[in-house]
């Protein structure tokens, strides 16, 4: 009986001991775990080297399977965003300027990011008055031109009207560009309501092609198809940057002031990665992801602590610029008549003859 008693005994404290090595075993570390991250972007992002240069090294960084729906064009990705069998689908938005922000179907469709730090953006960025869009790359618009074709470029809208500028001029279409949706509020927050008509009327002769994408419109600049072209202020720095013979692309700064444009992420509200999402956000912003705003989409990085290389530190700057003269919900109120306008001028769709 002694020895029954004894064994018994034996048994319990092995059981013992066994219980409590259990509750003391290291927890898993997260960093073995492979988390998953849908972003929804434009092709834009691919073909730009964006994606391979950041997205790709976040991927790898930080074990993340990172999954891509790239969309040609901002209206696509903008019905893409408001689409019910999407929810829950979308983590992250990319691509998303300040322009195409302000449509009025995605309101609510994005979380707010308060807990983000926004203390290392630039001084010179608007940012979003909710914190839903968070900025990561930006530029100015002006006037980029061959200076091997115009040695005294315009100095100011009324100067862009003049007859020697005829069909030299490429810009971009407000239905499918944030750059062409930019050049339409820049002219409406100079000019307003009548007098931007009575500009475009004057520009139209001057307008070679309209372009749905500014990488087109680059093209034809590169090309020689056209002359100029509204445009960022940064451009002609990445393209020296680039290739170091590009070096007759210039940038004016009109007198009357400039148009910012910038490029923004967002969360999804329908997310089920939240913690994720918001950590590639600050990792989109951190100085290390930041060099890649200038060197793959040719943008000013939003992070000012970021260093520019030194043809980014020439780049001429304006004074001051007027977006706040357009506020969010005259955008929203007036943008179908403003584009009915635009389309009856340049018989939208259709290109010009040569």
């Amino acid at each position: 009986m002694r020895q029954i008693g004894f064994f018994l005994l034996l048994i319990g404290l092995l059981a013992a001991c066994n219980s409590k090595s259990d509750q003391s075993a290291p927890a898993p570390n997260p960093a073995s775990t492979k988390t998953c991250l849908s972003i929804f972007a434009l092709e834009s992002i691919r073909t730009s080297g964006f994606e391979g240069a950041l997205i790709k090294d976040y991927a790898k960084k930080f074990n993340c399977a990172v999954s891509l729906t790239l969309f040609p064009t901002m209206p696509e990705l903008v019905k893409a965003l408001i689409a019910k069998e999407n929810d829950g689908d979308i983590d992250v938005v990319l691509n998303m300027d300040n322009c195409f922000a302000l449509e009025d179907t995605l309101k609510g469709r994005f979380l707010p990011l308060n807990a983000i730090a926004k203390n290392e953006l630039s001084r010179d960025l608007y940012l979003d008055p909710n914190t839903t869009f968070i900025p990561y790359a930006y530029a100015n618009l002006g006037i980029i031109y061959n200076e091997k074709v115009f040695d005294s470029p315009p100095q100011s809208f009324g100067e862009l009207q003049d007859a020697k500028y005829f069909r030299q001029m490429a810009i971009c279409d407000p239905h499918q560009s944030g750059l062409g949706r930019a050049t339409l509020y820049w002219t409406l927050a100079l000019f307003g309501d009548f007098g931007y008509e009575h500009l475009w009327q004057s520009l139209r002769k001057n307008v070679k092609k309209v372009y749905d994408s500014p990488q087109q419109a680059l093209e034809a600049l590169k090309k020689g198809e056209c002359s100029m072209m509204i445009g960022f202020n940064s451009t002609p720095a990445w393209l020296e940057e680039l290739n170091q013979s590009d070096k007759y692309f210039k940038t004016s700064m009109l007198k009357e002031g400039s148009y910012q444009y910038s490029e923004s992420a967002a969360i999804h509200a329908q997310t089920r990665n939240e913690s994720v999402a918001r950590h590639f956000i600050e990792y989109l912003i951190s100085t290390e992801a930041q060099k890649m705003a200038i060197y793959k989409l040719g943008l000013f990085p939003a992070n000012s602590k970021t260093n520019l290389p030194m043809r980014f530190a020439r780049i001429p700057l304006s004074s001051w610029t007027v977006n706040k003269r357009l506020s969010e919900d005259q955008i929203r109120t007036e943008l179908p008549v403003w584009l009915y306008f635009w389309d009856s001028l340049f018989n939208y769709g259709i290109a010009f003859a040569d």
